[in-house]
């Protein structure tokens, strides 16, 4: 086999991934939704297996291609020695090309420190944000207990409810929404709420915003940024159900089915819709109760799933195989390119 198809497999793996990987989490849902909240970590990871994967393919091609001098000087030396340490290729066996091999190594590191800037920047904004949001909120609500839970009471008419993630923060919830539930389904969405929290779910969508979301071109990252804020909702809900029951849950969710603002604080867009029309990071009321109430059929999606895990499997495999020599050596200071 030439060297050239180990590039063209690796780029052949991405493409295949992030242009499939859509159809296949949609086949694969009836399994995935029976895990929510590992399905969304697994989903996370998967992706940034994919960034990895995409920086591997360049050095993989730094590996097999010889050029002009890597940098000038002293530093440049340097250089192709630790990748000359890294690459599993003998020096006789690469292709000569006249493209700056040190092109083919910035540039997939010079595209991840952006990616990395840019989540840093959108997850220090979105901190900053909901911090100010819970200082705003708490400030002006006042405190109480409802079903066992610490709340927030505002006095808004409008069903509200969602979650603030932070030391001083908590469960909100409007006097619509008292207004409009009973005992047990105050408690259901309660336990909800708790269930956002104590699971942490805010980090997971921190991440999820500040590196997926600005990939959205990408299908594959449009469709898990989709995927993971409603495996979260369904992950909260299931928590509820074996709290409170699934009659309670159920008949919540019936009685928000119009546009009920609920939310976990700490997202850049923090406003989900529990019910009524579908939007952008939500998941619809009667989708969930029918996942409560009579889950789908999961021998459909084992197929898909397995081609998910496969191809993420593949994802992770090529990014440790190429990342990790170029790590060790780099850990060694290059001494093994002595």
């Amino acid at each position: 086999m030439s060297l050239l198809s180990l590039p063209l497999l690796i780029a052949a793996l991405l493409v295949t991934t992030a242009t499939a990987g859509p159809a296949l989490l949609r086949a694969a849902a009836p399994l995935l939704m029976r895990a929510p909240r590992a399905a969304a970590g697994v989903l996370v990871t998967g992706f940034v297996a994919w960034l990895l994967a995409c920086a591997a393919l360049g050095m993989v091609l730094a590996w097999i291609f010889t050029g002009p001098e890597f940098l000038p000087g002293a530093y440049g030396e340097v250089c192709q020695r630790c990748l000359d340490a890294s690459s599993p290729f003998a020096p006789s066996t690469t292709v000569e090309t006249s493209l700056p091999i040190a092109i083919l190594v910035a540039l997939p590191v010079l595209a991840a420190l952006l990616v990395v800037a840019r989540g840093v920047r959108r997850a220090t904004r979105t901190h900053l944000s909901a911090r100010a949001t819970v200082a705003d909120i708490t400030s002006e609500a006042r405190s109480d207990h409802l079903a066992g839970h610490k709340v927030w009471l505002i006095g808004d008419a409008v069903p509200t409810a969602f979650a603030l993630p932070f030391r001083t923060g908590g469960i909100v919830v409007s006097d619509g929404l008292r207004q409009l539930l009973s005992g047990p389904e105050l408690a259901a969405v309660l336990a909800h709420e708790s269930a956002h929290l104590r699971q942490r779910h805010h980090l997971l969508l921190t991440v999820m915003r500040a590196i997926v979301d600005p990939l959205r071109r990408v299908p594959l990252a449009a469709a898990i940024s989709d995927a993971v804020p409603q495996y979260l909702e369904i992950a909260a809900d299931q928590s509820a159900r074996r709290r409170v029951g699934t009659p309670a849950l159920a008949s919540a969710l019936l009685k928000i089915g119009q546009p009920v603002r609920h939310a976990v604080a700490g997202s850049p867009e923090p406003m989900l819709h529990v019910g009524g029309p579908r939007e952008r990071g939500g998941s619809s009321g009667p989708e969930r109760i029918r996942h409560l109430v009579a889950p789908a059929a999961t021998g459909s999606a084992l197929l898909p799933l397995a081609a998910l895990v496969l191809l993420m499997s593949a994802l992770s495999f090529v990014a440790v195989a190429v990342h990790g020599p170029s790590l060790q050596v780099l850990l060694a200071g290059c001494s093994l390119a002595g």
